[in-house]
């Protein structure tokens, strides 16, 4: 048969056939009288087995290899080595996997009004570091590099919560966080600099800003009122995760759900 024809039959492209046949792992007779590559049912059926071991991801050199006379070594190798990989593969999944869910938890709980100031219960405890702009330190590279496991995060210190007369404007941090058991599960380090949030209750509220070095009063007038009426005290600076970036006329809008750890004031 011709070589579209084998593709046909396999669902194999021509062209991965061609690379097989140049590296000697498929061996069709060639027709001398015209040049072109005749393939047979045995070509057929090693394509197969080439294709089949490649879905087990061995590579192409350890397939060579298991055509020789101590082949069965090679071929043990590569599935052992393709286990090791996979396994791996499984359990960065699983910790995938676990950071997700605790992602999906957060937004599918927040998107409910979002706008609306609430009380919750924290997921457990959380750490937060804080971009510097002169530099950054070596944990927190490690935290950035990793930054699919993270959340970025604002803070607001907790005296402005409870200030009679706020200034103009409110200086804010940006940096990133993430929960404890995530960074335990990866075996990532905590920065000396790091703030700890532990589990507790927490009032949230939404922040959007373009600014990322202050806010206005009037963004806390809102949340100051409900800890007010609701005879709360913060005990915390804010802690938050980017809910979504939008465009402005202006550039970037920020969307933080934001939280503030609050003890109720006593009588």
């Amino acid at each position: 048969m011709k070589i579209n024809e084998l593709a046909g039959l396999s669902g194999v492209s021509s062209e991965t056939i061609r690379k097989y046949r140049d590296r000697d792992l498929l061996r069709p007779r060639c027709n001398p009288d015209n040049g072109y590559y005749e393939y047979s049912n045995a070509d057929f059926l090693n394509l197969l087995y080439i294709r089949k071991l490649r879905g087990s991801n061995l590579s192409l050199e350890t397939i060579g290899e298991t055509y020789s006379c101590d082949g069965t070594e090679a071929l043990l190798r590569g599935y052992r080595d393709t286990l090791d990989a996979l396994e791996q593969q499984i359990e960065l999944l699983r910790r995938r996997e676990m950071m997700l869910r605790l992602t999906y938890r957060h937004y599918e709980r927040d998107a409910v009004d979002p706008w609306k100031i609430r009380q919750i219960e924290s997921f457990g405890t959380k750490y937060d570091c804080y971009f510097e702009a002169a530099r950054i330190e070596p944990g927190l590279r490690k935290w950035i590099e990793n930054v699919d496991l993270f959340t970025l995060v604002v803070c607001i210190e907790k005296e402005y919560f409870k200030m009679q007369d706020l200034p103009e404007r409110i200086p804010i941090r940006i940096g990133i966080g993430t929960y404890q058991r995530v960074l335990e599960a990866e075996r990532i380090e905590i920065p000396p600099s790091a703030r700890s949030f532990p589990q507790g209750i927490y009032v949230s509220f939404f922040l959007e800003t373009d600014d990322l070095f202050a806010v206005r009063p009037d963004q806390l007038a809102a949340v100051r009122s409900y800890l007010k009426e609701h005879g709360l005290r913060p005990v915390s600076d804010t802690t938050a995760y980017l809910y979504r970036t939008t465009f402005s006329d202006t550039g970037y809008c920020f969307q933080f759900c934001v939280r503030v750890r609050v003890e109720r004031e006593e009588p």
